[in-house]
């Protein structure tokens, strides 16, 4: 693990957050739910006591097996006989898995918009003013001097899923005002776009850059990333968003490091043999995927946009 340095504010920047290179565990939905690992710096308290549910007792184990093998029986029909046609058999017990994987991921997505919705402010205010400075790692025994470290740590949500719901956070709040006609959610395309104009032209004015927002949001026809594009620079704010994009590295030798990084990734990726290595496993191939597309959606919008003053685009 390499020395952990206390991060300044320009180190923020979108897209140094979003091509960091870190590698992360899988984010569980549901670690919101746990209790932090750790206590905070200087707490004298000891960990309290939980009660933990103790197992079920045998008899109600089987009681709870019977009731499942009624309701599987009442949605989908009595169950083959051990005789019955193999093919009868396998396709019977893969609707029920199918069926009950569906309810899985409605279940996994409804309690990570819940999340979202709710721990998003929290977050944004540790973060913002730097809380987490205040925690002590369980790993290291020293206070935490990353937000993305203490994210991982304590909540076990990744840099990448971290970020996007911070960047969601201070959109939606700008957006909270316009009452039934504001999103109840934004896509991870729609963010950048609203994100940018609120940093920059709200960079000395917070409350400008929060009409600007309301502004674009209300006048787009089309709430596409394309259609919030085409009101923004019908306001004239499309060259201030590049010139402010091409400004989120700190300086030059930064911009080169990121791409270099990059290009050391890209090498080592081979598209057949992933396809033979991931066919066996599609979920981890979505999970790879989730993890990549915002890389991608921002090499494609950033490749887009004028070259900033002073620079030829290649």
């Amino acid at each position: 693990m390499t020395s952990p340095q206390t991060e300044t504010a320009d180190e923020k920047g979108e897209l140094e957050d979003a091509f960091s290179g870190r590698t992360s565990q899988d984010v569980d939905p549901f670690a919101f739910l746990k209790l932090p690992p750790s206590a905070p710096a200087g707490d004298s308290e000891s960990t309290k006591e939980v009660d933990v549910p103790s197992a079920r007792e045998p008899e109600q184990t089987d009681t709870a097996q019977a009731a499942s093998a009624v309701a599987v029986e009442r949605d989908f029909g009595p169950k083959p006989a051990p005789d019955a046609p193999r093919s009868d058999r396998l396709a019977y017990f893969e609707r029920i898995v199918d069926h009950e994987r569906e309810l899985y991921r409605e279940t996994v997505a409804a309690a990570d918009q819940r999340f979202v919705e709710r721990a998003s402010g929290p977050l944004y205010e540790i973060s913002k003013d730097k809380l987490y400075l205040d925690r002590i790692s369980e790993r290291t025994g020293e206070p935490f001097t990353k937000f993305e470290d203490y994210l991982l740590e304590v909540w076990g949500i990744s840099r990448a899923h971290g970020y996007r719901i911070l960047n969601e956070y201070p959109v939606m709040q700008a957006l909270a005002p316009l009452g039934a006609e504001a999103p109840d959610k934004l896509s991870t395309r729609q963010v950048p776009k609203l994100l940018r104009l609120l940093r920059v032209l709200g960079k000395d004015d917070e409350a400008a850059g929060q009409e600007a927002v309301r502004t674009v949001w209300t006048e787009s026809e089309s709430k596409t990333p394309a259609g919030l594009q085409e009101t923004i620079d019908k306001h004239g704010w499309g060259t201030t968003q590049a010139e402010a994009i091409d400004d989120l590295s700190d300086s030059a030798r930064e911009r080169k490091s990121l791409v270099e990084r990059w290009s050391e990734v890209t090498k080592v990726l081979n598209p057949d043999k992933a396809r033979e290595v991931l066919q066996r496993s599609p979920d981890e191939a979505r999970r790879l995927l989730e993890q990549f597309e915002p890389f991608v959606e921002v090499l494609k919008e950033v490749s887009q946009l004028p070259a900033p003053k002073g620079r030829k685009k290649s």
